[in-house]
């Protein structure tokens, strides 16, 4: 590709606003511009990432209308689950249902046509496996999704569970208690994540060393993170993952993702790339924050909508302007109104209130909401669609004298700051570029 000249990037960030990224000391953290992040992955290893905003999706079902619908907002990361329960079903590691894998199969083909990037989250406990068992089922976790990775090569993006730090699963003390018969604090049970890492992220990697790992999306991003940190799990994942509720939905957004990447700041591992996989609102939490708007007599339907429509836009709004997160993935495409509603809204004929839950389509799975007609619009990826590789310097601080290898550089007016020149940057995932360290 044709090294990106310095008027068209110029012109590219003239387009993009300004971001209000956190940002460390030089020695902790270099950025070329606001559009990359530099990660110093290890002594020799360091990743140049694109963070240029992004919006993906989650989606419970991927029928083949939906995903044409997901593509024409110009969305291409989905978030789709893979339960380990249905896949491997029996007791007998390595053994699949053959319904439930010809469905995956269908799936990634679908979703490679499509130009669909799929993120994968796997969880759901095996049967045979629970936390009195759970360091088999650690490992039997790690021979299942280092099966499935080298099964799905085009899969590059495996998360592996979900919420596991309050539930869903039993393997790392959710709803387990410890030998006083109390609940088992956060911080143990991110290190009981952090022994379940060491064993999957190697073996995915050694069945697709072209896949990256995120952590299940978290919700507590205290203590559970710290765990995996003082676990000893700063290693064995690629990329960081939260999610944030609550109402309103900016203000967790915000708070939270501040929140973990202090604690990564703490472990010295703020640069690394950090994911939102899940966040939304529906109305029932719409009704529960304000009380509104079915008992002021006001138009339930259309105040439902512009309530959804509102949360949306003051979320990506923020991910435009402050760029906490590399890539947001909201819940979701289709889901049902998720809590329920004190009083009798007034709603159309025909509408439930599962048609104003958290997804941006009515309950019949494919009519649009305004949200969906607004992010139609909107297009928020539009500049990632548009020239979703560059090829650019990269400006890095390296004070140990380390270098690039297989790239020319040049130092530049500081000591420890190198420009490394042409630099290929895929928007879909970190350029990883080897380091080689001074002799003397």
């Amino acid at each position: 590709m044709k090294r990106a000249s310095v008027v068209t990037l110029v012109g590219l960030l003239m387009c993009l606003p300004v971001a209000a990224a956190p940002r460390g000391s030089i020695p902790a953290q270099m950025l070329t511009n606001d559009n990359l992040r530099v990660y110093r992955r290890s002594p020799t290893e360091l990743w140049v990432y694109d963070m240029r905003p992004e919006l993906g999706m989650g989606m419970h079902g991927v029928p083949d209308e939906q995903l044409d619908m997901v593509r024409a907002l110009g969305i291409r990361v989905v978030r789709h689950t893979m339960y380990w329960y249905s896949m491997e079903n029996s007791t007998e590691p390595g053994v699949y249902d053959p319904g439930y894998l010809a469905r995956w199969d269908d799936l990634v083909q679908r979703c490679q046509q499509k130009g669909i990037e799929l993120e994968v989250i796997v969880h759901g406990n095996a049967p045979g496996l629970s936390f009195d068992n759970r360091y088999e089922g650690y490992r039997r976790f790690a021979q299942f999704v280092a099966a499935m990775a080298a099964r799905y090569p085009t899969i590059r993006f495996w998360e592996l569970w979900n919420e596991m730090d309050v539930g869903f699963t039993d393997l790392f003390g959710a709803g387990a208690t410890g030998p006083d018969g109390q609940p088992f604090p956060m911080v143990e049970r991110g290190k009981m994540y952090a022994e379940m890492l060491k064993l999957a992220y190697p073996a995915i990697k050694k069945a697709n060393p072209q896949a990256w790992v995120l952590t299940g999306g978290m919700s507590n991003v205290g203590d559970f993170v710290r765990g995996i940190y003082e676990g000893g799990g700063k290693d064995y994942f690629d990329i960081m993952n939260i999610h944030t509720y609550g109402v309103p939905v900016r203000n967790s957004f915000i708070a939270r993702g501040l929140h973990v990447y202090q604690v990564m700041k703490e472990f010295g591992d703020e640069n690394r790339p950090l994911w939102n996989t899940e966040w939304g609102i529906d109305a029932g939490n719409l009704v529960a924050a304000w009380g509104w708007p079915h008992d002021r007599g006001e138009d339930d339907a259309s105040s439902f909508d512009e309530g959804h429509k509102g949360q949306w836009r003051a979320v990506l709004e923020d991910h435009w302007r402050r760029r906490l997160y590399q890539k947001v993935l909201p819940y979701q495409f289709d889901a049902n109104n998720e809590r329920q509603v004190e009083g009798e809204p007034q709603l159309p004929e025909g509408m439930t209130m599962n048609d104003f839950g958290f997804g941006i389509v009515r309950a019949d799975s494919l009519t649009p909401r305004p949200t969906y007609n607004w992010l139609k619009e909107l297009q928020f990826n539009r500049y990632i669609n548009h020239q979703p590789i560059r090829t650019m310097d990269v400006e890095v601080y390296l004070p140990d004298g380390a270098h690039p290898v297989g790239y020319d550089y040049a130092n530049k007016w500081r000591e420890g700051i190198l420009i490394i020149h042409d630099v290929t940057v895929n928007s879909l995932y970190p350029t990883v570029i080897k380091l080689e360290l001074s002799s003397g």
